[in-house]
């Protein structure tokens, strides 16, 4: 049971007694929602009833202005319950975060199941041409469709895989009368969705009934190019319509906030009060949650593509793999910096040591911690994930090629395990090269079948191999093998051409975003950093400038508050600390926009990305920031 679930079995639990008449409640309940909806309850499988999420809704919503509200009232206890004290942009600011909160989380929760429906549907959209590839290629070899559907069902673990699954089991319980019926109502579910999906079923259930073998294999292909057509298509129409939003995330999120800082020293002037809170709850709350959810409704719309590898917990190299010890060595490092943030405070004490500390703030000390703590965790949980993905990528590349090669030793009457052994030498060197070299040994050596050297759980070449589509290919290979070698080997030829039309279409889906995602992780790691501590230095030479300003003979009536000097009176150590948690979250929030756009919704990467990236951001950052400083410092006192 998911959390959502578990949140409206508990609301229906403990606050169906506010509903006042229970039967009538559930009645309204279903009345007022949309078809909609209810389709998306029965589409995302979720258990639960229409009420119940009603309820579950309007209980976070009340949860949340309660913590709004507890946060409000403990920000007026350390000013004294002053209003005067609190000042009037805090608490507008308050005001803001009070009413958004409950209101945000209200739309949260009753659209999730709309949000999670159209989530499924969009990303299943990205299984569509591997998938449909191996309906394809089990139709080539054997023109069977109940078959086919069966065999791609049982190969892929993506989403449409499983809703394969479910067609295959409304077969055998008679909820359609045929594969054929079932194969109409499953296109024309998805037609509303994939209109190129739904017309290449059709053309595969003609080519099913073409009594000539050639014909029957150029209405296949029809139907894969298709699919790769449209999967094209609408991947280049998602990267035309990014241009407004990156610009949109790129102004609110980078340039706008961060010119903002180096004025605010300035505002003293017209007498208005900035403290370090309502920098906080501008920059390190409300703007990061704004981001969120504009990037998340964004990323939403993204039409998913050729989903990345699932590697399970039982792989070899991921044993060792222990997250707990990996946080608190994390933990340990950050507290290591911790300490060297209250040494330098020491420091600073000492004459001797005085300019340096000038120099380096302390609140540095706290942003590396922070830094080291995320980077050391996710680098050592997700760096064993990332480097046997890539090594399933790089054997993806190199298995078409090797699959030509077996295909045309098959082809020609040659025994298994002498093709398995030509390839290996081939591809000498090689992941695949080790592979089959391994397939030729357990058929010449143990002796034992195709299926068995190739997918036995214990010695098996394919045992550790975590990529659907080399096994589902190998299973087909198996499969032409027991019924001719001839046609097994035009089989496997055919097959290694339809991977590289895969590839190939991947390739040019990763070139089309590489642009635009390069220079959201430049700005992340690089840009913002670069600008924010550069801009703190301006700032100190505003601050400084202004408190050394006399403007006693301006009137009240020219927006000053009458008094004849003017300081920010904000510590630099607390405005560098602020501004420099903006940065570490804008590093989370553009990588989350950079890699939802180029891989999806894929967390390894992301996790990945982000540990790599925060180091590089924060030692930009802490550069910048001296830098400016040193250099804008010996400005200030020409004013």
């Amino acid at each position: 049971m998911m959390w959502f679930e578990k949140l409206c079995r508990f609301s229906a639990k403990h606050f169906l007694w506010a509903a006042g008449d229970v039967e009538s409640f559930k009645n309204r309940a279903e009345n007022a929602v949309s078809s909609q909806f209810i389709n998306s309850l029965k589409f995302t499988g979720l258990d639960v009833e229409p009420y119940e999420v009603i309820l579950a809704s309007y209980a976070g919503a009340a949860i949340a202005f309660l913590i709004s509200i507890a946060i409000d009232v403990i920000i007026f206890y350390f000013h004294a319950f002053s209003i005067e004290s609190i000042g009037i942009l805090t608490l507008m600011l308050m005001v803001i975060a009070t009413m958004a909160f409950p209101l945000a989380a209200l739309q949260f929760l009753s659209e999730y199941p709309k949000t999670k429906a159209e989530y499924m549907k969009i990303h299943s959209l990205g299984d569509i041409p591997e998938v449909l590839s191996y309906i394809v290629m089990y139709l080539k070899l054997v023109p069977n469709m109940e078959d086919g559907i069966r065999f791609a069902a049982r190969e892929s673990n993506t989403s449409l895989g499983k809703d394969l699954k479910k067609l295959v089991w409304d077969v055998e319980v008679r909820v359609y009368r045929s594969m054929d019926d079932a194969i109409t109502s499953f296109a024309n579910l998805w037609g509303e969705w994939s209109d190129y999906f739904k017309r290449a079923i059709h053309l595969i259930r003609s080519a099913v009934d073409e009594k000539s073998k050639s014909e029957r294999n150029v209405t296949l292909d029809r139907a894969l190019d298709i699919v790769m057509e449209g999967t094209k298509d609408r991947m280049a129409d998602f990267v035309n319509k990014l241009h407004q939003p990156t610009l949109v995330v790129y102004s609110i999120g980078v340039m706008i906030p961060l010119a903002l800082i180096a004025m605010m020293p300035a505002s003293s002037i017209v007498g208005l009060k900035v403290s370090v809170l309502q920098i906080f709850l501008l920059y390190d709350v409300i703007l990061p949650i704004i981001l969120f959810f504009y990037i998340r409704k964004i990323l939403l719309l993204r039409p998913a593509a050729f989903n990345p590898p699932i590697i399970p917990r039982s792989h070899p190299e991921l044993k060792n793999v222990d997250r707990k010890k990996n946080f608190m060595e994390a933990l340990a490092a950050g507290i290591f910096f911790v300490v060297g943030y209250i040494g330098d405070a020491k420091i600073a004490s000492i004459s001797f040591f005085d300019p340096l500390s000038h120099y380096i703030p302390s609140a540095l000390f706290l942003l590396w911690g922070v830094a080291a703590s995320i980077s050391i965790y996710c680098l050592k949980t997700y760096a064993p994930h990332k480097k046997i993905r890539d090594e399933i990528r790089e054997m993806e590349k190199e298995f078409s090629d090797s699959l030509y090669v077996i295909g045309k030793r098959i082809g020609e009457g040659r025994p298994a395990e002498e093709a398995f052994n030509y390839a290996s030498k081939t591809m000498e060197g090689s992941n695949m090269g080790r592979i089959f070299a391994l397939t030729s040994f357990n058929l010449t050596s143990i002796r034992t079948s195709l299926h068995g050297a190739l997918f036995d759980k214990k010695f098996g070449s394919l045992r550790h191999v975590y990529s659907d589509r080399i096994r589902a290919v190998m299973h087909l290979f198996v499969e032409g093998v027991k019924k001719s070698y001839e046609e097994a080997g035009m089989a496997a030829v055919k097959m290694a051409e339809h991977l590289k039309q895969l590839q190939e279409v991947e390739r040019r889906i990763k070139n089309s975003l590489g642009t635009l995602t390069a220079v959201l992780r430049s700005t992340a790691t690089a840009f913002a950093p670069l600008i924010a501590g550069i801009t703190l230095g301006i700032t100190e030479l505003i601050s400084k400038v202004v408190g050394n300003m006399d403007l006693s003979g301006i009137s009240e009536n020219d927006f000053i508050s009458g008094t004849s000097n003017f300081s920010f009176n904000i510590n630099p150590e607390y405005f560098i600390l602020v501004v420099g948690i903006y940065v570490i979250q804008l590093v989370f929030l553009l990588i989350r926009f950079a890699n939802g756009i180029d891989e999806g919704d894929d967390k390894v990467e992301y996790m990945y990305s982000v540990g790599k990236a925060m180091p590089v951001a924060i030692a930009t950052f802490s550069i910048a920031t001296v830098i400016s400083m040193i250099l804008f410092g010996a400005l200030s006192p020409s004013f």
